[in-house]
């Protein structure tokens, strides 16, 4: 009866060594992610150090081309707001309709006077655009973007002057 119970606590004190190198592993590999995380975290969240050498100057200073008008170092173009496009969507019940409002990211300011001008064909153009589409299409973010694609393309082969940058949606309604 003694070796019995004997034998059962040397089990048991075998079964503890074993957790425990599988414990001291579990512990350092938590260790190493945090530390990697941190480390990681630091280096892409900290300022670069020729940015805080000199104050991280801002980058509304950064040139424009003046050959194309477009801007440089994530600077965006002039914004032209729309008018706002109330379509029918193509689905089976022909139920649903479309509400787009959106701003539009120009290649330069003079850009906006040959955009008046050809108003009439680049709203006629989104409009079919637009009524083309069904609820399907439009619901995911990959249908919006898209989309966006889709209006950039129709209104720049009517310009001439410049280019239409982006598109973009300020508000979205399907109902």
């Amino acid at each position: 009866m003694a070796e019995e119970k004997s034998e059962v606590r040397e089990s048991a004190a075998g079964e503890r060594k074993k957790k425990s190198p599988m414990l001291m592993i579990v512990i350092v590999l938590v260790l190493l992610v945090i530390v990697g995380g941190g480390a990681a975290g630091y280096f892409l969240l900290a300022p670069k150090s020729e940015d805080a050498r000199q104050g991280a100057a801002p980058q509304a200073t950064a040139p424009q081309t003046q050959a194309q008008g477009y801007a440089v170092g994530g600077l965006s173009g002039p914004m032209r707001p729309m008018d706002s496009f109330i379509v029918n969507l193509t689905d089976a019940q022909g139920t649903r309709y479309l509400k787009v409002t959106m701003q539009l990211e120009m290649s330069h300011e003079m850009l906006a006077a040959e955009i008046d001008q050809r108003l009439p064909q680049i709203r006629d153009e989104v409009i079919t655009l637009l009524s083309s589409k069904s609820f399907d299409d439009v619901s995911t973010i990959a249908g919006k973007r898209a989309l966006k694609r889709g209006i950039l393309n129709s209104m720049n082969k009517y310009l001439t002057t410049g280019k239409v940058l982006n598109v973009y949606f300020s508000e979205f309604v399907v109902q």
